[in-house]
């Protein structure tokens, strides 16, 4: 008698316990990813429902030096930074690897000469004058008494004497 009993207290817990309603994961109980932590959960408190950190980027050989410029001696996912003089920008992304995209628009193949004649560094058409300064393709401008235009493809400076119309 005592078997049976006990089978039917088991099974009525068994039925009870399933149809308990089921803790909800609440995203926002998540916190931010610590810093140098790839192991860790966004938040332990939220019950174990938080997925866990994505890993930080080794920095590769090539980037060393520019991870220790920035502070990083592995880069936190999901964090950028700039390097080649803020010509391009780096990425740690949730894989574990660095992308680096360039950020200056590349100057089209018929383009003659290149240089980088402004601050952002980027190269661009241009002509060169006499002194080796860098004019940017499409400009006007005054050498003394002549009006010189480089042409849109770089090149060679055109002088004309005489000023602009």
């Amino acid at each position: 008698m005592a078997l049976p009993g006990a089978l039917r207290l088991w099974l009525a817990c068994l039925l009870l316990c399933s149809a308990a309603p089921k803790p909800t994961c609440d995203p926002s109980a998540c916190g931010p990813c610590p810093e140098g932590d790839p192991e860790g959960t966004a938040s332990p408190a939220a019950g174990g429902c938080c997925p866990p950190c994505p890993p930080p980027c080794p920095c590769p050989p090539y980037l060393h030096d520019d991870c220790d410029m920035q502070g990083f001696s592995s880069v936190p996912a999901g964090r950028s930074f700039y390097i080649d003089f803020g010509r391009k920008l780096c990425t740690c992304g949730p894989g574990g690897d660095i992308a680096c995209t360039p950020l200056c628009p590349s100057p089209g193949p018929a383009c003659l000469a290149l240089g980088s004649p402004r601050a952002d560094g980027c190269p661009q058409c241009v002509c060169y004058d006499q002194e080796e300064m860098a004019v940017p393709a499409g400009t006007v401008t005054i050498r003394g008494s002549q009006s010189c235009s480089c042409p849109e493809q770089g090149g060679q400076l055109r002088c004309t004497s005489g000023s602009p119309r």
